[in-house]
């Protein structure tokens, strides 16, 4: 006859099954998310570009702590990356992002995880995959949809129509604008 006064309790649920409530959130750090020191409940992620951007002490000294904690550095898959570029073009997001955002967007498409970021472009972008959002300081970003205008003859653009990103009428830069 086995003693149950020695199993381990695996759950609140009456079959023993983990409950949601149990379940460690997976969190993907931005940057930002390393300038404060917030209380960060989850599984941890970031992205090697990340660590590179922090410039300030109390940053990389953030950056460390978490890292000693068990936080994992991990780079996206091409394939996640291809995807989270191609939505940030599609809603106009991408010529504003920069390869650690992407990186940070594609990750979070892989783990399936929230990204944690006060940036709105990426929290645009990520909102467009349905990837949840976690905001530090700053409210969060409401999804939109952008196309860009001449500054010159006015003209919009859902896409840059050139490599130099100016106007192919008259030469002018292209500004973003709310679709």
């Amino acid at each position: 006859m086995q003693s149950t006064d020695n199993q381990e309790d695996h759950g609140s649920g009456s079959d023993g099954a983990v409950t949601p409530d149990e379940v460690k959130k997976i969190l993907i750090l931005d940057t930002s998310a390393f300038f404060l020191s917030i209380p960060l409940d989850g599984i941890l992620f970031t992205v090697p570009r990340v660590e590179k951007e922090l410039k300030d002490l109390r940053g990389k000294a953030r950056f460390a702590v978490l890292l000693d904690g068990g936080m994992e550095i991990r780079p996206p898959l091409q394939r996640s990356l291809k995807t989270a570029q191609g939505a940030a073009d599609k809603i106009g997001d991408l010529r504003v992002l920069s390869e650690t955002d992407t990186d940070l967007i594609a990750l979070a498409l892989e783990l399936g995880g929230t990204l944690v970021t006060d940036d709105f472009a990426v929290q645009n972008t990520a909102l467009a995959l349905n990837i949840p959002v976690q905001s530090i300081i700053q409210r969060e970003a409401s999804p939109r949809i952008w196309q860009l205008r001449c500054t010159g003859c006015g003209k919009y653009y859902d896409q840059i129509p050139t490599k130099a990103g100016d106007c192919p009428i008259c030469g002018s830069a292209l500004k973003r604008k709310n679709k």
